[in-house]
């Protein structure tokens, strides 16, 4: 091999070097950047926090829950697939929305997950629920994007666990 020919071999390995660390650099500003401006948490007291919770139940007033999860010994979530309409909804989803409060830490989180990237899930399936301390079903609460977008803007789940802390998910 040539001396201009290795020159070259290497400025194009440390070339790739740095495009590729440039990438990752992108990579990890654009996570922390979606993170920062759709994630909100603060530490606040429990009246505060139900108030938070009123204010955002009061535009579902009337509305069932999609999916619920009984408080009885069968703890087991069940999609209210009754309240799935025939037809779609006319209504273009925009994001869907997490409110959750944790009585002992004070901390009320706020997440707001646009729909678009929902939409890029793989095979349009997601779930936001999973086995810790649940016998899950993935047949009974199986959900995908095509349900939620048929069913339109509306409450997801609205729950209390036996420690007081609450967690609230809507689509609008």
């Amino acid at each position: 091999m040539s001396q201009s020919s290795r020159k070259t071999w290497i400025s194009i390995v440390v070339a790739s070097v740095i495009i590729v660390g440039i990438l990752a650099v992108a990579a990890v500003g654009g996570t922390a950047f979606f993170i920062y401006h759709h994630v909100q948490t603060q530490f606040t007291p429990s009246e505060n926090a139900e108030e938070r919770f009123r204010q955002a139940r009061e535009r579902f007033a009337g509305q069932q829950a999609l999916i619920e999860i009984p408080h009885d010994d069968d703890r087991r979530p069940r999609v209210r697939r009754e309240a799935l309409p025939a037809e779609r909804s006319t209504v273009k989803l925009e994001a869907l929305r997490v409110l959750a409060y944790d009585v002992h830490a004070g901390k009320l989180v706020n997440v707001s997950i646009p729909f678009w990237l929902l939409r890029l899930a793989p095979a349009n399936k997601f779930s936001f629920l999973n086995d810790n301390g649940i016998d899950f079903d993935s047949e009974r609460v199986h959900l995908t994007i095509d349900d939620l977008e048929r069913r339109g803007p509306g409450l997801i789940l609205d729950q209390a666990d036996r420690r007081g802390s609450h967690v609230l998910v809507w689509t609008e």
